[in-house]
């Protein structure tokens, strides 16, 4: 090997981990920012979180109460995240996801009241799939929206059921009536 060869590896792994340590830094950077956002926030910041200059303190307040159980103001939380028109931002796709995981959770846990559960299943299933157009590759999302699915299946025939007539409608290949005892 030459030194010119050995010197041009040298730079370009140099210039490589000089771009790593850039985007580092800039994540950094964002982080001390949200960071700064959450210690600015008062009591009267924690009642009224849409005064919130950051996103993504919005996000965690929601998360936050769907954790503590207060699913209706996670709900409008997460459904202030979510643009009204156009694609989703990141903020908007992890909003859709866990509205989409609050819905379900709520449609799953109360199997006392089945209208009320399927109403919710269907709520998530919704979610899920604009969260599945703005984002198709999220597998997490498509896997929530099969198993709310397998909760609360879509097509006729499931619902409906087989009929009763088509049920008792039996016929054999080649048979007389004088065959059948």
């Amino acid at each position: 090997m030459t030194r010119t060869l050995i010197h041009t590896l040298f730079g370009t792994v140099a210039i490589c981990c000089a771009a790593w340590a850039a985007y580092g830094f800039v994540r950094l950077q964002n982080a001390q920012r949200v960071e700064q956002a959450v210690l600015a926030t008062n009591a009267a910041s924690r009642d009224d979180p849409a005064g919130d200059p950051v996103r993504e303190v919005q996000l965690a307040h929601a998360i936050a109460l769907s954790k503590a159980g207060a699913y209706d103001a996670a709900a409008r939380l997460y459904n202030g995240l979510i643009p009204a028109g156009g694609p989703p931002d990141e903020v908007g796709r992890a909003a859709l996801f866990d509205l989409g995981n609050l819905y379900l959770r709520e449609g799953t846990g109360d199997t006392a009241q089945t209208v009320r559960s399927l109403a919710m299943i269907g709520e998530a299933k919704a979610r899920y799939r604009l969260a599945l157009r703005a984002a198709p590759d999220d597998w997490d999302a498509r896997y929530n929206l099969e198993r709310a699915l397998w909760l609360a299946p879509e097509t006729q025939s499931a619902l409906a059921g087989p009929d009763v007539k088509e049920q008792h409608n039996v016929k054999l290949r080649d048979a007389q009536s004088q065959d059948l005892p």
